[in-house]
């Protein structure tokens, strides 16, 4: 889970009756780039149902959320994960917590989680009927997360020129793939139904996102060790039951001298694939029993598209209902790599009205 950043460069977006709708395109550059925001509405059109506020002042809701309304600051962007959402989760926090990985290890044998201030959008929004009570979720049928053909392109051709000995068309497909580690999420802050969703547009049937592994997050080639009794012994990252619970197998040479690998560029980086040091005990995964790694829970659209969805956003009249919008790249996924930098997809995210709350 390198650190690396998006460019936003447009976020533009319309709702009709019972239905919000947010277009995003986004572009991810090196760290010195910044998050741009050129525009971000949100509007009601027709017989209105739904109103909406950024503020639970009954006199605050409008038709028309616009960019003055949403965007505040410019910010970096950078991949998290919502890991450890158990733990805030039973506190019923009102904001999503989500981490960073990146930190190497240190010598001692401690790495630090931290919790992510930045490097996510996420909005406060605050909806209300002005008829009756009823359920929204996501329109399914009008959100999309397509990379975009012609930017990427053009990345391409220019990360060619960079590295030729690799092809402009397997560059493309490459930075076409940044979207498989897009992220949107919605906590509804009721006192009376608390939940939290996370969305994988392009999860597949039976793909599991691990909330832990190996890093080589020194970006020394090598999965990252730290000292122990005179060897080396690999480090397990993310959320995990017990590392005491933990196998390893014994080193392959102890006096072994570790020869410094060489990087090919900062569009190779990657902190998921690296090789074992032959002077340090590697983890074995097989053979540790009772060792749990913290599994990602999400929805792929087509699980969130039919009238038994469990994805519910309640929405009463009179009573305002507060909801968090987050838009994030999970770092666990493995897609969240250097090879997507410059990478610029399109998204729609759109809400529809489902059914009544009787």
């Amino acid at each position: 889970m390198n650190k690396k950043r998006i460019i936003l460069t447009s976020v533009v977006g319309m709702a009709a009756i019972a239905t919000l709708s947010v277009s995003l395109t986004w572009a991810w550059y090196a760290s010195s780039d910044r998050l741009k925001i050129n525009s971000f509405d949100i509007d009601m059109n027709g017989n209105v149902q739904l109103l909406m506020s950024t503020s639970k002042e009954l006199n605050t809701f409008k038709e028309e959320l616009t960019s003055e309304d949403l965007i505040e600051d410019e910010f970096l962007f950078a991949p998290v994960s919502s890991m450890y959402r158990d733990a805030w989760m039973s506190q019923k926090v009102d904001t999503p917590v989500f981490y960073d990985c990146s930190s190497p290890v240190t010598e001692d044998g401690i790495a630090f989680d931290e919790v992510a201030t930045g490097g996510f959008f996420q909005k406060r929004i605050y909806l209300l009927s002005n008829a009756v009570d009823y359920y929204a979720t996501l329109d399914v049928d009008n959100c999309a997360f397509d990379y975009n053909e012609n930017f990427n392109s053009l990345r391409a051709q220019e990360l060619h020129n960079k590295y030729p000995e690799v092809s402009v068309d397997d560059i493309t497909q490459k930075l076409n793939s940044l979207r498989d580690c897009l992220r949107m999420s919605i906590l509804v802050n009721d006192e009376n139904y608390y939940r939290y969703y996370v969305i994988d547009p392009y999860k597949q049937e039976n793909e599991e996102v691990l909330f832990g592994g190996l890093l080589d997050n020194n970006a020394d080639g090598y999965y990252d060790t730290y000292e122990d009794g005179g060897y080396r012994r690999e480090y397990l990252y993310g959320e995990v039951n017990d590392r005491s619970k933990m196998a390893y197998v014994d080193p392959v040479d102890p006096a072994a001298q570790i020869e410094k690998i060489e990087t090919k560029g900062n569009f190779y980086g990657n902190s998921f694939t690296a090789q074992n040091r032959k002077d340090a005990y590697t983890f074995d995964k097989a053979n540790s029993q009772g060792l749990e790694i913290a599994k990602e829970e999400s929805y792929a659209l087509d699980e969130v598209g039919g009238d038994n969805t469990d994805v519910l956003i309640p929405c009463y009249k009179g009573k305002p209902t507060e909801i968090v919008i987050s838009v994030y790249l999970e770092g666990w996924d493995k897609a969240c790599i250097n090879e997507t930098m410059g990478a610029c997809f399109d998204t729609n995210i759109s809400f529809k009205l489902l059914r009544r709350i009787l």
